[in-house]
């Protein structure tokens, strides 16, 4: 057998099975769903039913605030971001649940192709967008202030949408919408491009997040840490001077989770 055959056959066995693991779906456009609340959802990710099946979305375009004080280093690149502190992130990602919920309370459209999204989701998640009376989630949620624009739309159903929620997030933030009402940031125009970056990988040139010296910060500021409250804040006052994080194992209340979210948000 010429050693070019033998070549070809063996590709077709070794990258074959690549190109079957992550098939290409058409495009599917699923009418008048509903949307299942469970504890897990946020203002990009959520359960809908179409049918007798139910899904897990996550949204093309838009990139809702963290809601779980668990991702420590999420928050503080969305903070950075945005030029709000962590505990403003969370209280936005408060609000864009409770706006997702509202705009999926009546039947919506969902337009996918079933592809799988990454992330630490607990449950298999799969890229869509969704429309609701002419109207897309994605814009919602920018417009509001509640998303920054993201690289997702080169592969959603309208790639050419990238550059109009680039427009809409950086009208927002001009007019100090949503989160934007807060921001400490001072290169709201030009520097908004930085959403090229893929959402997954810090920005250059973003500001970094604003930490809090647990060696100096009063107890309020402590307690608009994720995860602190006024027993844990007393506890870190009363155990000063702290080195570092491993300090805070000794203290009641403090566990591996917790340490996380700190992480990228103090400073000692």
């Amino acid at each position: 057998m010429p050693v070019r055959i033998f070549l070809l056959i063996l590709l077709t066995f070794v990258l074959g099975p690549l190109h079957a693991a992550e098939p290409q779906h058409p495009w599917e456009r699923w009418e008048d769903c509903t949307h299942r609340a469970d504890q897990f959802f946020d203002g990009d990710s959520f359960q809908v039913k179409y049918g007798r099946k139910t899904y897990v979305l996550r949204l093309y375009g838009a990139d809702t605030p963290e809601t779980d004080d668990g991702y420590g280093t999420r928050i503080a690149e969305q903070a950075a971001y945005f030029g709000v502190t962590a505990a403003e992130v969370l209280r936005g990602g408060a609000t864009a649940k409770e706006f997702t919920a509202k705009f999926l309370s009546k039947p919506f459209t969902v337009i996918t192709r079933r592809k799988v999204a990454p992330g630490a989701s607990r449950s298999e998640r799969i890229y869509a967008s969704v429309e609701r009376d002419g109207v897309g989630l994605d814009v919602a949620l920018i417009e509001a202030g509640l998303a920054r624009a993201t690289t997702e739309t080169a592969d959603g159903p309208d790639a050419a949408s990238g550059l109009r929620l680039r427009g809409l997030e950086q009208k927002a933030a001009k007019e100090g919408k949503g989160l934007w009402a807060t921001s400490q940031r001072t290169d709201r125009s030009a520097s908004l491009l930085e959403r090229l970056t893929p959402r997954i990988f810090k920005p250059a040139g973003l500001p970094k997040p604003h930490t809090v010296n647990l060696n100096t910060a009063s107890a309020a500021d402590l307690e608009a840490l994720p995860g602190i409250g006024p027993k844990t804040a007393a506890q870190i006052i009363a155990a000063r001077p702290i080195k570092d994080l491993s300090a805070l194992d000794a203290l009641p209340g403090f566990g591996p989770k917790t340490i996380e979210a700190l992480r990228e948000l103090v400073s000692f």
